[in-house]
């Protein structure tokens, strides 16, 4: 089959979208398709796939981005296009980030009232939900959800009728994230953090600590150390993480909290650490949740995480029904300070990954290939 995926940025050293799409590529040449990349970047060289990449010009205006991702995707004679959220011509809309409505739905809930008019005249926000608005307008077009939460949302916020909507929940993969190889970074990584064997070690990685919810996560620990727990807290990644520094230190956690710079591997964090905090504000189905309860970790996030719907709450981890329940937050975190718990937790966690593997997320997707191309 000749396959076609549309995408901003083609990196394997990337998190989320990127890596997702890098690893899928990989995984569609072994099973012995063709795949084209349409992006606007790449990595330099891209490495592990044997992809066709066309690379375009990139603009300031994503307008005019998704109309050169039309022009060059008709010049293509693909078998399906499988756009990742980024142009209005594809047989598959794939929106990682789920319904741009519903995302500033979830933004608004964190924002101050005096910016909220401000959030919504930014242009990027104007000219997503112009491509979207064209992406759901193309009626032959199949929209994947990644959570039934998404599911939903395009049914209620955008009106789409359920016939044109697929769940395919996202995967992870199971050998590169694992207890096994995490199990030989522990020591050597809680070392390097400067963490006694008898600490608890919370970790949190995101790219939007803002979005992720980091003040939660930080508000939430300073109750811990308060109530003299032997802890720490570590966030890795994020832009401009300096507020988040600010409150640490005004909470009297200089020390106790780490920040750590974006990494192209994060395992060996998961290896150092004994549970994940996710508290998102909205997350549609969050890869770095699947990737800790694939290392055995505990998760503790939202109801606004789409992972929440595989997660059995007190089973492997803990689900929150509000990301701005600072106290309830706390409360879990002080619970997983039990070795015991967060071991039998862990080991449900490795179950409920191996449920959900990459292989069985692509070979959801080539099903769905081979329904609306009849190859």
């Amino acid at each position: 089959m000749k396959i076609g995926l549309v995408l901003e940025r083609f990196d394997p050293q990337k998190g989320g979208l990127e890596h997702w799409t890098w690893q899928f590529a990989r995984q569609l040449t072994e099973l012995g398709h063709e795949v084209h990349v349409i992006a606007f970047e790449s990595a330099k060289p891209v490495v592990g796939t044997r992809c066709v990449l066309h690379l375009l010009k990139p603009s300031s205006s994503r307008l005019r981005c998704a109309a050169d991702i039309e022009e060059k995707l008709r010049s293509l004679q693909l078998d399906v296009i499988h756009d990742m959220g980024c142009g209005w011509y594809a047989d598959i809309f794939h929106p990682h980030g789920g319904s741009t409505i519903a995302l500033w739905e979830h933004n608004l809930m964190r924002i101050p009232r005096w910016r909220r008019i401000r959030f919504w005249r930014e242009k990027r926000y104007r000219e997503l939900a112009e491509i979207e608005k064209r992406q759901l307008a193309c009626e032959k077009s199949v929209i994947v959800a990644v959570s039934k939460m998404v599911q939903g949302h395009f049914k209620t916020l955008h009106g789409l009728s359920g016939g044109r909507i697929r769940l395919i929940y996202n995967g992870v993969d199971t050998d590169r994230f694992s207890p096994q190889y995490c199990g030989g970074f522990r020591e050597p990584m809680r070392l390097e953090l400067g963490c006694s064997d008898c600490e608890t070690i919370f970790l949190l990685v995101a790219h939007n600590l803002l979005l992720k919810n980091a003040e939660a996560a930080i508000r939430a620990f300073s109750r811990l150390t308060v109530a003299g727990a032997s802890a720490r807290l570590v966030i890795v990644g994020g832009k401009r993480p300096a507020r988040f520094v600010r409150l640490a230190n005004k909470l009297g956690l200089s020390g106790r909290v780490s920040f750590f710079e974006p990494t192209s591997d994060v395992r060996p964090y998961y290896a150092a650490a004994d549970v994940y905090l996710h508290p998102t504000w909205y997350d549609p189905c969050s890869l770095v949740a699947l990737e800790a309860l694939a290392c055995g970790l505990p998760v503790v996030t939202t109801r606004f995480n789409g992972v929440s719907e595989i997660m059995k709450d007190g089973l492997h981890g803990f689900i929150l029904g509000d990301p701005a329940d600072v106290e309830t937050l706390a409360r879990k975190m002080s619970v997983l300070l039990k070795p015991e718990l967060r071991a039998e937790m862990g080991k449900a966690a490795r179950r409920l990954a191996l449920e959900h593997t990459f292989e069985r997320q692509t070979e959801g997707f080539l099903s769905l290939y081979r329904e609306i191309s009849h190859v």
